[in-house]
This record gives structure tokens, sequence and C-alpha cells, in this order.
């Protein structure tokens, strides 16, 4: 299953970022959906290494970062249609959205991160007490 999800950002990367290029709006939109295309493939690509070199640990959380860009395809879907009932001009939306469908989730990832790293830390500090 892995590999499958590797292989299918690899080639949705890829297309990603040569569609980022002719998407609407501008410089803005372009650079929004490009970088998001860069960073889903180099978190799946470090996903990848770590877990060829053996490291659970780091892999699970490049997964928990590319999870995050792979799911910026939904919320783009979500905030499209919200900015359009709420009449924002297109253009505006679009460039804004860009971004927002990404950013945040990516922000969600690296907290759920930090919270696992600090639950661990506290773990490893009782075990550590009772030893």
């Amino acid at each position: 299953m892995g590999r499958t999800y590797v292989v299918s950002v690899l080639l949705g990367g890829v297309a990603a970022f040569a569609l980022a290029t002719m998407s609407q709006a501008g410089l803005p939109t372009h650079m929004g959906f490009g970088l998001l295309a860069v960073l889903w493939l180099f978190a799946t690509g470090n996903a990848y290494r770590h877990i060829r070199a053996g490291d659970r640990v780091s892999h699970r959380r490049w997964m928990i970062r590319s999870y995050a860009l792979t799911f910026a395809a939904v919320t783009l879907r979500i905030y499209l249609p919200l900015s359009q009932m709420a009449g924002l001009p297109f253009d505006a939306a679009y460039q804004t959205i860009s971004w927002l469908c990404w950013v945040p989730n990516l922000i969600v990832a690296e907290w759920i991160i930090l919270r696992q790293r600090h639950t661990a830390s506290i773990h490893e500090s009782d075990s550590v007490a009772v030893a």
C-alpha cells in the first residue's frame, strides 16, 4: 500500500507542479500550488527514505505531513464553493485559496507531531522515574 501511495504522489506531484504553472489568477496562485506540489513530493520522499532506513518514527512524522498536503485537494474543494457563496471575486479568492488549502493543513500536522513528541517525552520521563 505504501509503494502505491508513493508512486501516486510522484505522479500527482509532478502533474500538480506542471499544472501550477498554468493555473488561473496569476503568480500568487502559481506559487501557492507550485510550492504545494514541491512540498508534497519532498514530504513523501522523506517518508519513503526514512522507512527504507528503518526509522519508523521519522517515517510516521513525514507521512503526517504528506497526508496533510494530500488533503489540500479536499480543503480546496471546500473553500472554493464557500468563497463563491460568499460572493468573493473569483481571482482574489482563488489566489488566497491556493495557499489556504494547504498551509493550515500543514500547521495542524506540525501541531500533531509536536504533541506526539511531547507525549512521548512525558512517557519517557515517567518510565525513567519508575526505573
